[in-house]
């Protein structure tokens, strides 16, 4: 059966083949998506170069899409479309067929990328793919294309063999759309109406990956935190409407942008309230069993009110420590209704990028913001809000991705972590699905700075390495 449907594919690889040489509106770089021969540089970092080149900002991931369905295609993986309209597009490819029923384990990554901002702040195009200084540079290098890639080389190692016998699981990658603004075209679609196409036993998508030089501890070897939870997101806008639109010169201060301002100001300048979730402890007392001494002995128990004045201590001037124990709020953006230079505005706006931490409520910090603000006017509104989930125990595909990761990173420590930014992987843990987020990779301050950013690069050495940890990954949990 599985031959069949890998005959299949070829053929539909063939076709799309021609269809996209014939099809002229298909142009998303200069050169053509074949890749150019290069003895020193792996196929892999080659075809993210061609994988960068092609756009795919939220909401025009199709073309995107249909380029890497036609990799997995013509590897012999067997490819299989959930959608595909203009906007949101979400395939997978496997190697044995989703309705065979087989327990699956299932990689994840999305195929859209956040815009590239003014491109003359770039070292490189944007989307030119360039490979230079070690790094492959452009828009979804490392946000998530280049993931993408090293799942799917990794994958490819085990397609004859699942000709040759019968593996204990199938092994799927899923291409979603439209992680970037919350999810609702890819995860929230899938996991709301099609998982059990999927049958998954665990999800691995994006998340924590390997750290160094951490402020707080002093370590040689690289610590890699598994992401078993993420925040949540909530994304509001506060208005202030008056019935105050009169000229600048006449007005007293009760018009909307003063509002605006001084309810701001109360907001953002209050520092949020530490909180130790489950998860935060769980990370924290792992992470103290790494660390040993009396320092890793402190961690061991984060609530004692010892761990908790140091912790205090550290947030103040650590934003990752401090973002991993509170809820984050931080302003985006403003809009206006002001027509000239001399009226005042009696409509203004104010939206906010909200991070939660499991279990926190949207409701709560809604709360939070009006006690704050004080003002009978503003009114907030939700504009969207992600998935929240409790965190994943780690269980046994979380030890074997720790044991792949210490033999392709000779002995580094490993330990479940709360990724304090969102993903879409929060969908599919409210089922009840153990997911883990790990980019397996070492990871600095500069390449984290340059995600969503200018001059977002992953490095080639990375591509290469992570492709040996998750194939060592699959040759233990295949065996």
């Amino acid at each position: 059966m599985r031959e069949l449907y890998v005959k299949i594919n070829k053929s539909l690889a063939s076709f799309l083949f021609l269809l996209l040489l014939l099809n002229p509106t298909f142009s998303y770089g200069e050169k053509s998506f074949v890749a150019p021969k290069h003895d020193s540089i792996s196929n892999a970092v080659l075809l993210l170069k061609e994988y960068v080149r092609i756009p795919s900002v939220t909401g025009y991931e199709n073309r995107a899409a249909w380029f890497m369905a036609l990799k997995c295609r013509e590897a012999g993986l067997i490819v299989n479309y959930i959608n595909d309209i203009p906007g949101s597009v979400n395939f997978s490819a496997s190697l044995y067929p989703l309705s065979s029923g087989k327990p699956n384990i299932v990689f994840h990554n999305h195929i859209d990328v956040v815009p590239p901002g003014d491109s003359t702040k770039w070292n490189y195009s944007p989307f030119s793919g360039a490979i230079e200084d070690g790094k492959v540079w452009g828009r979804g290098s490392m946000d998530n294309k280049g993931l993408a890639i090293i799942q799917f080389f990794a994958l490819k190692n085990f397609v004859e063999e699942a000709y040759e016998r019968e593996l204990p699981y199938n092994v799927t990658i899923l291409f979603v759309s439209g992680e970037e603004t919350g999810g609702e075209t890819g995860s929230k679609i899938i996991s709301e109406n099609f998982i059990e196409k999927f049958n998954p036993v665990v999800l691995i998508g994006e998340g924590g990956a390997g750290m160094c030089n951490l402020g707080f501890i002093s370590k040689k070897r690289p610590i890699f935190g598994i992401s078993i939870i993420e925040k949540s997101n909530l994304w509001l806008k506060l208005s202030w409407n008056t019935d105050l639109a009169g000229h600048a010169s006449i007005v007293e201060c009760d018009y909307a942008s003063m509002l605006m301002i001084n309810g701001l100001y109360e907001l953002l300048n209050e520092p949020m309230p530490l909180v130790m979730t489950e998860e935060a402890e769980l990370m924290f007392s792992s992470l103290g069993r790494v660390v040993g001494g009396v320092k890793g002995k402190l961690m061991q128990k984060p609530n004692k009110r010892v761990f908790k004045k140091l912790l205090y201590k550290f947030s103040k001037n650590d934003p990752e420590i401090r973002d991993i124990i509170t809820n984050k709020i931080t302003l985006t953006g403003f809009s206006s209704s002001k027509r000239g230079l001399n009226q005042v505005s009696n409509r203004q706006s104010a939206y906010l990028d909200v991070r939660l931490l499991p279990g926190t409520e949207p409701e709560e910090i809604i709360e939070h913001i009006y006690s704050l603000i004080q003002d009978t006017i503003v009114q907030v509104e939700v504009v969207s809000r992600g998935a929240s989930a409790k965190g994943t125990i780690p269980e046994y595909f979380f030890d074997q991705i720790a044991v792949a990761i210490k033999k392709e990173y000779n002995g580094a420590d490993v330990i479940p972590m709360l990724l304090p930014a969102s993903t879409d992987n929060n969908y599919y843990r409210a089922l009840g699905i153990p997911v883990y987020g790990i980019n397996p990779m070492v990871v600095d301050s500069e390449q984290l700075k340059a995600i969503h950013n200018f001059n977002e690069y992953i490095k080639v050495v990375d591509i290469n390495k992570g492709i040996d940890v998750f194939t060592s990954f699959l040759k233990i949990v295949l065996k």
